[in-house]
């Protein structure tokens, strides 16, 4: 020890006579000469042809660049003395009231439906410490360290996977998964045992049935001791559809669609190797290897991420498997805190044209950064739990088949109504996409001080095809408890009659639904386009909201964004909503996972366009004005809720 001190020491002594500029030219080359080594070697290794070779050389370069520049942060950080200050702001004079307040994504002194503008005062990023009780500070966990490589990362893994060795050890991992998939799925007692959440898992029942399923792959040390163990989290749902096998198949299998109509939890996914392809529309042992992460439907809760396997293979003549298998032991990241076991869906066939659909999640993770007021959800598997998926791919489903079934000419969608679907569509992604952790779009912990720490505002800088988003956008979300069961809150949220009792902006006005589209069986699962008029000219449309709410077995949504009268007016006779830009608020609504049906978790969410903000810059007077409406918002919910006599 005293030894290794010594040497690390000396190798730091050497750049105490050098200027910055030579330590960086030092330090620079050195590494280069280092990645020299490492590509001959990765060359060697991999024995592919030129154009692999060359996005290797690609990949590396840009890695070295980050790996260079945090070695020179260290370095002067040492030899310059400069301290890595606290990032704070001082909070200016806020605004008297809530009368500019844009919650619901526009400015309260525009005559139309434009967007929030900026404001003219700011929290100012300090370098010191501030007087004022406010701060900002990252809001990040630890199952998204070390992410900062994911590129590199990715492509090792791609062109990985494509030697026969690997091949070979990933077939064999996913068929010994697939054949634990299906005794899971089908088994009852001892290795399910029943309980009032369903079916909880006997841990000592599946080490004594099936081991660990990758236990004959070696496991490298880990480069970091972690003193918080990782947890099993075990579930099973079992749904009847009437949806063929092939088509549930490839909706798993096609990684585009996969994203699409599991967005809701699927932040990303990305295929990284597909090694056994059959015929075109057969996926019959397909299997592939790809870059998942996902996330819950509430911002607090961090995110998970690895790499797997996916197979999918006819079992028999009336059923199909797919299965998911995390490739941790294979490629083994130490900084990931999430490991997938045998996960995914059984299909059997049952009778009159129906499908057993039974789903199963198996996971080991690390719940130690997931905060008190989300706890039980997580652990109890309500968060990512195989009701989550299964109660969404039923929903798809529902959804789906009952536009579908409009037979009568009457009741067909038209081209308007039909693309007013489409855009209601994308309102749902960017909010799920507002829900999720990554690196582009960063979750900061805002403390105000008359605030509790649950609140959590970030700035995001979209920049989407079709100008979905028109510019910089602030979002601020809170996850809080309401002692009222989802059902209820639900109907409160979405039911056009109440909303004035909660949202700021439609308070003492009067709020229409002019066109509702219904896209599921259980009430309340629409499309709806409502219109604020004003108090004293009813036929004055204050504003348009575009709406979608729907409630599956699981969760419940209600989200909404203002759009242009003139642009719903233009989508409604035919026009292309490709370019309408939508920036959704709204909730998201769960059982808390502890009480049942008698407590909801409810997250809000709001976001607003800011020209003035940046990612060291978030602008005082929105700040201070989403917050107003986030706790406002809060108290209207739960009084609205908690008495019946605010329901109607």
């Amino acid at each position: 020890m005293g030894s290794n001190g010594e040497e690390k020491k000396d190798g730091n002594d050497e750049y105490q006579d050098m200027s910055i500029v030579e330590i960086i030219d030092y330090c620079t080359n050195a590494r280069y000469e280092e990645i020299e080594r490492e590509l001959e070697e990765m060359k060697s290794y991999i024995g592919g042809g030129s154009r692999v070779q060359s996005e290797v050389q690609r990949e590396v370069n840009r890695s070295s660049w980050k790996a260079e520049a945090l070695q020179i942060g260290c370095l002067l950080t040492k030899h310059c003395s400069i301290l890595i200050p606290k990032i704070s702001f001082h909070r200016m004079d806020p605004p008297e009231g809530i009368n500019n307040l844009s919650g619901s994504g526009r400015d309260n002194n525009d005559q139309g439906n434009r967007m929030a503008s900026s404001s003219s005062s700011t929290y100012n990023v300090q370098t010191s410490g501030s007087s004022h009780e406010s701060e900002i500070k990252p809001f990040w966990s630890r199952t998204e360290v070390g992410m900062d490589f994911e590129r590199e990362r990715n492509l090792f893994v791609s062109v990985s996977v494509g030697t026969e060795a690997y091949k070979i050890k990933i077939l064999d991992l996913a068929i010994t998964a697939m054949n634990e998939l299906a005794n899971m799925a089908i088994e009852n007692e001892p290795l399910w045992h029943p309980c009032i959440a369903g079916r909880i898992l006997n841990c000592a029942e599946y080490i004594k049935k099936f081991g660990q399923v990758d236990s004959h792959f070696p496991v490298l040390p880990n480069a970091e001791t972690y003193t918080n163990p990782l947890q099993t989290e075990a579930s099973r749902e079992t749904r009847f559809l009437a949806v063929q096998p092939v088509h549930i198949v490839e909706l798993l299998m096609n990684n585009d669609q996969y994203s699409h109509v599991l967005s809701n939890m699927v932040s990303k996914a990305k295929v990284l190797g597909v090694l056994s392809t059959q015929a075109q529309g057969d996926y019959n042992g397909a299997l592939q290897v790809m870059a998942v992460k996902f996330h819950a439907s509430s911002p607090l809760v961090p995110n998970r991420k690895c790499y797997l396997a996916r197979y999918s293979r006819r079992l028999n003549n009336n059923a199909w498997g797919v299965v998911d298998v995390s490739l941790q032991n294979l490629f083994p990241n130490p900084l990931t805190r999430y490991r997938r076991r045998p996960s995914g869906c059984l299909i059997e066939r049952f009778r009159d044209g129906l499908y057993k659909v039974t789903w199963v999640e198996h996971c080991e993770v690390d719940n130690s950064s997931v905060p008190e007021v989300c706890r039980y959800f997580v652990t109890s598997g309500h968060a990512y739990g195989a009701k989550q998926w299964l109660s969404t791919l039923v929903r798809q489903h529902e959804r789906l088949t009952h536009i579908r079934v409009r037979r009568d000419p009457k009741l067909q969608l038209s081209t308007g109504e039909a693309n007013l679907l489409i855009l209601a569509d994308q309102m749902m992604r960017n909010f799920w996409r507002n829900l999720s952790f990554s690196r582009k779009n960063r979750w900061m912990l805002v403390s105000l001080s008359d605030a509790e720490n649950i609140h959590k505002a970030i700035i995001r800088f979209v920049k989407e095809k079709g100008g979905r988003c028109p510019g910089p956008a602030l979002v601020m979300a809170a996850t809080i408890r309401i002692p009222a069961s989802a059902r209820r809150i639900f109907n409160f949220l979405q039911d056009e009659n109440s909303r004035s009792k909660w949202d700021i902006l439609s308070h003492g006005h009067v709020v229409q639904q002019t066109r509702s589209i219904s896209n599921g069986c259980v009430p309340g699962n629409r499309v709806s386009i409502l219109e604020v008029k004003s108090p004293e000219d009813p036929d004055r449309t204050v504003m348009t909201l575009l709406q979608e709410s729907f409630s599956t077995s699981a969760c419940s949504y209600v989200t909404f964004a203002p759009v242009e009268a003139s642009s719903i007016n233009m989508i409604l006779n035919g026009g292309d909503s490709d370019n309408v830009p939508v920036m959704p608020s709204g909730f998201s609504i769960l059982p808390d996972g502890l009480t049942g049906d008698e407590v909801s978790l409810v997250t809000i969410i709001f976001q607003i366009l800011d020209s003035a903000a940046s990612p060291m810059c978030f602008p005082a007077h929105s700040v201070y004005n989403m917050y107003k409406v986030i706790t406002e918002t809060a108290k209207a919910i739960t009084a609205g809720v908690v008495d019946p006599y605010n329901m109607g």
